[in-house]
């Protein structure tokens, strides 16, 4: 696998996951959404008495002719949408071979493609202890190459501290859009109150749960000693049958409760190890959309 987000053997997957997509999602429209706000998009909504100063081409000519009353047309509002890219750039990321920060680029990169083919407006946010400076919202499928460039200069460092970097990120008031959280969740801080945040501001949260392979399928016996790649402790293991079946009791009790808090809010889940795992996880994210 190549280090680059940019070299042709990945543009060439990312064109594949494009097509899957379009193939699956036939019929939509791509960069609009429905907006309780009334507008001049092409749905009809409802209708409402004419007032003075109102645009004439609005009136419903059927309408006057059928209630001898002016009326005005009024349509659903299509408002482009937004999608903003959280990306966990923090030191526990490097860990595994793809590390899961390789594993989590390649994923912002698959969607990014697929929303701006779609005429979606893309961003992204790297963070750690904070909220990192953003690619700005960019869209058309001719700044891929831009997004990538962003993408491929993030590197695994430092502590992590969701909470803050979701406090920062709302800070610059971004219009309500789909926020893609790309990470581990390994966060001694938490990590439910800023997702609650993110719902409370009328954003759509969508989450790719990003493990490596061997956190999930630990090695069994010998003696290893463990890193925090964020605080630099260390801890001596004897990693016996006993100790990895209590390790994956934690780990199992540690999936429930994320993917049980995710179903609980509505909220999209995909738990994703590897990068040969990459279109599966994503043509998951789309057909659960």
């Amino acid at each position: 696998m190549s280090g680059s987000l940019l070299d042709p053997d990945f543009i060439a997957r990312l064109e594949r996951l494009r097509l899957l997509a379009r193939r699956r999602f036939a019929g939509t429209a791509g960069g609009a959404r429905r907006s309780t706000r009334r507008g001049a998009s092409v749905e009809f909504a409802d209708h409402r008495a004419y007032a003075p100063g109102d645009d004439i081409r609005r009136i419903d000519w059927n309408a006057y002719a059928r209630l001898e009353e002016l009326v005005l047309r009024l349509y659903v509002a299509e408002e482009d949408l937004t999608v903003h890219l959280l990306v966990d750039r923090s030191a526990s990321m490097g860990f595994g071979e793809p590390s899961k920060l390789e594993v989590a680029k390649r994923l912002a990169a698959a969607l990014s493609y697929v929303s701006l083919a779609g005429s979606e407006r893309v961003a992204v946010v790297p963070f750690g202890d904070r909220a990192d400076r953003p690619l700005p919202p960019t869209r058309g499928k001719r700044r891929v190459g831009h997004v990538l460039r962003f993408l491929d200069g993030i590197q695994a460092t430092g502590e992590t501290d969701l909470a803050q970097a979701v406090d920062q990120f709302l800070a610059r008031r971004p219009r309500p859009g789909l926020v893609v959280l790309l990470a581990d969740l390994l966060d001694p801080g938490g990590w439910t109150r800023p997702l609650d945040r993110l719902l409370a501001e009328k954003h759509e949260p969508v989450l790719f749960h990003v493990l490596a392979a061997e956190e999930l399928d630990p090695p069994s016996g010998g003696d290893f000693a463990f890193v925090d790649s964020e605080r630099g402790t260390r801890v001596e293991v004897s990693l016996d049958a006993r100790a990895r079946r209590a390790y994956l009791a934690r780990l199992g009790s540690f999936l429930e409760e994320v993917e049980g808090y995710a179903r609980k809010r509505g909220i999209s889940y995909v738990r994703v190890s590897g990068d040969d795992a990459l279109e599966q996880a994503l043509m998951s994210y789309l057909r659960a959309g």
